[in-house]
């Protein structure tokens, strides 16, 4: 089979402006329903008396609920298909990030975080099966890049809506507001998402059988391993040296996420709006930085480990800067903080368009579910928690901005280390060949 040019823009054009849009909007609000109680975090503390290790908690609570579902993600997404469930997610955390504003205590609002995590837990996974069915692996860095332009957009768009909100009404009106989006989506969802390649009119008889094609050589191409039940995965040390990776990497983009707000208000000199904008912006520079890490690793043959190390130990020793800032000269820690965000989420789409490309999809989707779950219940639980405890220890934040440096570093330094059982040998045999050639050039 002649394989097709990533960049060939012909092929299946509309699945870009059908189903790209409907992940990115999906995921968007998603995002945003879990990252806009960095905003009503100050305001809820003040109002529910709350210590900082009590909002780091807060911030925490998600992922406790998130882990449950994750894990399970997997089973649910091949049991119903990925399309039915991420619909269905839609409807169940909409109406979890809205009751959330009807919290009265410290409990509840755990409670309801919790839930709200139960909900989005699924999504993930599902999204991974969903696009690895509808792009073949040469552009799928692509799909997974613009699919994870989410999280930064919904981080970005968080901060100043949802700043303009409270300079309106309070934290509770907030919350009911920005989890409406979800409910009204859902219908939109079923409209844009076919079930299936198979039944997507708006592709030509060629198109769809061409991707069908390529998706089935590129299954066919894991022989034997296919058949492989799915725990298998835990056989590959990549897949532990990943989880491992992108949970250190998650406690500084989770940490940060939470509570760069209460840093920015911290200086005692900048209006709701403004850490609202500020917030907001390193996001706006991730979006760049997943677009243009996504092609980049496509267009060096879909290199994804690299890709992805390299940028996550260069956000770390940012963060290491920024915490060295004198106070006095806190526009240039805001300036280093929106800096952070280029490199800040190069590696999430390179890490799971790998593994949707080291294992059959029968495999690869638990895997996406496992590592996905766990390193971001470690990035969700620990990095709000870290800051909140090394806050409690010192008078401002930069212990907790050097530890956040120091896992991101690790993370990065961890994800190089994740070759694959198959890359090893491979990199064996290679060198064995070239000791072969030396030898027999000094014989010469």
């Amino acid at each position: 089979m002649t394989h097709v040019n990533p960049f060939h823009a012909g092929l299946g054009a509309k699945r870009w402006q059908m189903i790209m849009p409907a992940v990115l909007i999906m995921y968007t609000i998603s995002f945003f329903d879990r990252a806009n109680i960095a905003m009503a975090l100050p305001y809820m503390s003040k109002e529910l008396g709350l210590s900082p290790v009590e909002a780091g908690w807060i911030g925490g609570a998600f992922a406790w609920g998130y882990v449950i579902t994750q894990l399970l993600a997997a089973v649910l997404a091949l049991r119903f298909g990925s399309r039915k469930l991420i619909g269905c997610c839609l409807f169940l955390f909409g109406g979890a990030a809205i009751t959330t504003g009807f919290a009265r205590t410290f409990e509840e609002v755990m409670a309801m975080r919790f839930i709200l995590g139960l909900a989005e837990g699924p999504i993930y996974a599902a999204v991974s099966m969903l696009l690895a069915q509808w792009f073949i692996k040469s552009e799928r860095g692509r799909a997974f890049g613009i699919w994870n332009l989410a999280v930064p957009l919904g981080g970005f768009l968080a901060g100043p809506i949802s700043g303009a909100i409270l300079a309106q009404y309070d934290w509770r009106w907030m919350l009911i507001i920005e989890g409406l989006p979800a409910w009204l989506f859902c219908v939109f969802w079923f409209v844009m998402v076919p079930k299936n390649l198979q039944v997507a009119t708006w592709l030509s008889d060629a198109d769809r059988e061409t991707i069908a094609g390529e998706l089935a050589a590129e299954q066919k191409s894991h022989g034997d391993t296919q058949r492989d039940p799915w725990w298998k995965i835990f056989n590959e040390p990549a897949v532990w040296l990943l989880t491992l990776g992108f949970g250190l990497s998650s406690i500084l983009l989770y940490g940060t996420t939470l509570w760069l707000p209460t840093i920015l208000k911290s200086y005692n000199s900048l209006n709701e709006v403004t850490v609202g904008i500020l917030s907001g912006a390193p996001f706006l520079l991730t979006m760049l930085g997943v677009w243009y890490i996504t092609r980049r690793s496509d267009r060096h043959n879909q290199e994804r480990r690299l890709h992805a190390a390299i940028p996550t130990i260069i956000t770390g020793l940012i963060m290491i800067a920024a915490a060295y800032v004198p106070a006095n000269l806190y526009w240039l820690q805001i300036g280093l903080f929106i800096a952070m965000g280029f490199p800040l989420k190069m590696l999430t789409p390179l890490v799971f368009a790998r593994i949707t490309e080291i294992l059959p999809l029968s495999k690869a989707i638990p895997a996406v579910a496992f590592v996905s779950g766990v390193g971001t219940f470690v990035g969700q639980s620990v990095g709000p928690l870290l800051v909140g405890y090394t806050r409690a220890l010192s008078t401002d934040f930069r212990l907790s901005l050097l530890a956040l440096g120091g896992c991101a570093i690790a993370g990065g330094v961890v994800i190089l280390m994740s070759k694959t059982s198959a890359e090893k040998k491979a990199a064996r045999l290679r060198g064995v060949d070239k000791s072969r050639l030396v030898q027999k050039a000094s014989q010469h």
